[in-house]
Formats: C-alpha cells, sequence, structure tokens
C-alpha cells in the first residue's frame, strides 16, 4: 500500500511539472508573437516613429514638449484650457485666437475693445512683464492656476532669463512666440498647435499671410527713391516722433521712407521726444497723427501751416479702434494698419477699396459685422478728403 501510494504521488508531481512547462512556453511564444508585431509595426508607419513615441509620451505624461522662439524647451500639457499672459500684445492675439482660455488680462479692456471682442472685464488682471509698468503680478497669476504663460512679441534681449526666472518661481511652463506685423502667420499657425484650436488659427494665419503678400507685392513695385517722406507723430503737442527703425515704427519703415532719423531709436509706444524746429527741418510730404494727437488742430494752427504736409493737406489721423492700427501696442492692429497706410501712400498700386479692407479684417478678426456707416466714420480722418 505504501509502494503504490508513493507511486501515485510521484506521477502527480510529474503532471503538474510537466503542466507547468507547458505553461512557460505558450507565455514565451505570445511573448515573441508581440514583439515581432511591434517590429512589424513599427517598420510600416514610414517615418512617424518619432512622432509616435512622441504621442505615447504625451498620453502617458499629459505633457508634450514645445520649443518656444526663444529657444528654450518646456514641458506644457497636451491639453491647455486655461491660458495666462504677460502683456498687451499677447492679449490682443489670445482675444482674436482663443479668447474662452484666458484666465486673466494684462490690462483692463477699454469699451472700444469690448464692443469688438466681447465682455471679458470680469477677468482678473495681471499687468505686464515689459512696458513701462513692468507690474507682473506673479501672486495673481498663480491664484488663477493657469497650464501655460505665454508671451507674445518682440523678444526682449533677457527674455530667456525672464521667462525662466517666473516659471521657476511659480511653477508653471512659460513660452515666447516671436511676433511681428510680417510674421503672424507663422506665430498663430504655432499657437494654433499649441492651443488645440488649429482651425481658428489657420484662418488667422492664412488672412496674415494674404494681406502681407498682396500689400508687400504692391509696395515692392515703388522704387526707394519714390518712397513717400513721411513722419509718424504722437503726443499731446504731436512733437514726439516715431523714429525709423524702432519697433513700434515697423509699418510705416516697411511702407514709406521714414524722415524721422535719430541717433537712437527708442523703443517706447509714446516715440521720442524731438521738436517743431526738427520736424520742420526733415518737412516731410505726409504725416500721420496717433489716436488722440493734435491732429484736429493742426489745420487751423499757424506754425504748423509752415510744414508742406499741413500746407498741402496731407496729413491724417490714425484710426484707434479697438487699437491703434499702426503701434502702441506694435500687435496684430499692424496687419490692417499695414494695408492701410500701404493705400494711403500708393493708390494707384490697389484695385480694392479700404473700407472692403477694414471690413473684411473686423470679420475676420473679430468677427464683427462693421456697418457703412461705422466703417465710414472709423476712417473719416485717416484717407484723403474726396
Amino acid at each position: 500500500m505504501k509502494q503504490g501510494r508513493a507511486l501515485l504521488e510521484s506521477r502527480k508531481a510529474l503532471a503538474a511539472l510537466l503542466f507547468a512547462l507547458c505553461v512557460a512556453a505558450v507565455l514565451a511564444l505570445a511573448g515573441c508573437g508581440s514583439s515581432n508585431s511591434g517590429s512589424t509595426s513599427s517598420a510600416s508607419a514610414s517615418g512617424s516613429a518619432s512622432s509616435s513615441a512622441s504621442s505615447a509620451g504625451a498620453a502617458s505624461s499629459g505633457t508634450v514638449s514645445f520649443t518656444d522662439s526663444a529657444g528654450r524647451t518646456v514641458e506644457v500639457p497636451a491639453n491647455i484650457e486655461r491660458v495666462a499672459i504677460t502683456g498687451p500684445i499677447s492679449q490682443m492675439c489670445l482675444l482674436t485666437l482663443a479668447p474662452e482660455k484666458l484666465v486673466g488680462l494684462s490690462n483692463e479692456l477699454s469699451g472700444a475693445e469690448m464692443k469688438y471682442v466681447g465682455d471679458y472685464a470680469s477677468l482678473p488682471v495681471f499687468g505686464q512683464i515689459y512696458g513701462g509698468k513692468g507690474d507682473f503680478n506673479k501672486e495673481a497669476v498663480a491664484k488663477a492656476d493657469p497650464q501655460v504663460i505665454i508671451d507674445i512679441g518682440e523678444a526682449k534681449k533677457t527674455i530667456v532669463e525672464d521667462l525662466d526666472e517666473i516659471q521657476g518661481a511659480i511653477g508653471i511652463p512659460c513660452i515666447h512666440i516671436e511676433a511681428s506685423y510680417d510674421s503672424y502667420d507663422a506665430a498663430y499657425t504655432e499657437l494654433g498647435k499649441l492651443l488645440g484650436v488649429e482651425e481658428r488659427a489657420q484662418k488667422l494665419a492664412d488672412y496674415c499671410a494674404n494681406a502681407q503678400k498682396t500689400t508687400s507685392d504692391a509696395v515692392a513695385t515703388v522704387p526707394e527713391a519714390d518712397r513717400v517722406k513721411v513722419a509718424y507723430l504722437l503726443g499731446d503737442a504731436g512733437l514726439n516722433v516715431m523714429a525709423k527703425g524702432s519697433f513700434q515704427g515697423t509699418v510705416v519703415d516697411a511702407i514709406a521712407d521714414n524722415v524721422c532719423v535719430l541717433e537712437k531709436a527708442g523703443g517706447s509706444g509714446l516715440g521720442s521726444e524731438s521738436s517743431f524746429e526738427q520736424i520742420a527741418l526733415w518737412d516731410p510730404q505726409m504725416i500721420i497723427f496717433a489716436p488722440d494727437s493734435i491732429y484736429d488742430k493742426v489745420g487751423s494752427d499757424a506754425t504748423w501751416q509752415t510744414l508742406s504736409a499741413v500746407k498741402n493737406g496731407n496729413y491724417y489721423a490714425v484710426p484707434g479702434e479697438p487699437y491703434n492700427w499702426v503701434s502702441s501696442p506694435p500687435g496684430v492692429n499692424q496687419i490692417l494698419g499695414y494695408q492701410w497706410f500701404a493705400r494711403l501712400c500708393y493708390p494707384d498700386k490697389f484695385s480694392d477699396s479700404m473700407a472692403d479692407v477694414v471690413k473684411g479684417y473686423y470679420k475676420t478678426f473679430y468677427n464683427y459685422d462693421m456697418s457703412d456707416d461705422e466703417c465710414n466714420a472709423l476712417i473719416a480722418n485717416s484717407m484723403p478728403k474726396k
């Protein structure tokens, strides 16, 4: 009996061992099949391996790597719904692209802005990094809990250090997108990818690219020697000038011969201080006055009447709704200002009407249907009198 039981136990042990070996063999074969299947998939997805890996990484971590215009590679959320901004240019751009994602403003909205962009006045105001104020409130930004902080516009010399400092202080990724009047198509495209609003971004990018090409092609047919000699004047007395070579004066420089040549071109939106005597020495053929400057007064002022531009009635007011079309700040407003100023200087180079350009811009950027009366009132002092 004892021998029988021993034999039975021995057979059970052998059977268990054989079963374990079979299971191990099956698992090994399954592993090989899985590995081969993955290799085949990678081979067939020609050219997309790195993209797939990146997507897989994003899906697992919830972030993606983004290299901004300052060359900084930053990890940002794959799905961004809450955005903070660093200044007026960023604010203007985001209000045209994805205002619903903003968690705050850089500055309070005026009535004119709310007319076109909508009423976002209830959002907190964070201030701005650059400019005269430099009052960016990091604590308020952190409290609003954005997923990313976006800076748009000219890259300041300290942009890398500035954004690194903010990012380190409050633990929120910061990125810079460089943009100027002639590169907003690229800026909108990048922002569209970053924020997941590609369709809207593409519409704005296409408009910017077309406006830039149409305008620059027309202006290119005007020889440098025949460019209109222009002064862009600002301030309560009209004695501040937007100097040639300044970032704020890029629209004027691109279209005309900016006569306001200074040893050092200031970067302020207020322009550089000058004098009537200096402006008289430059004696521009055309003068454009910033909104809220002295356009209404020079026509009846004997001193200003000594200037050729005023004497000949060749002076105009830059429209200012919802923003100054030419500068202050030099943001997406310049897309319209570029088209306006070129048609003012060289009307025979264009077949369309300024009214059509204006209405098209406001419809595209603000989804605002401007009436004929509104349009005529807006550009009344910015075009030659009939």
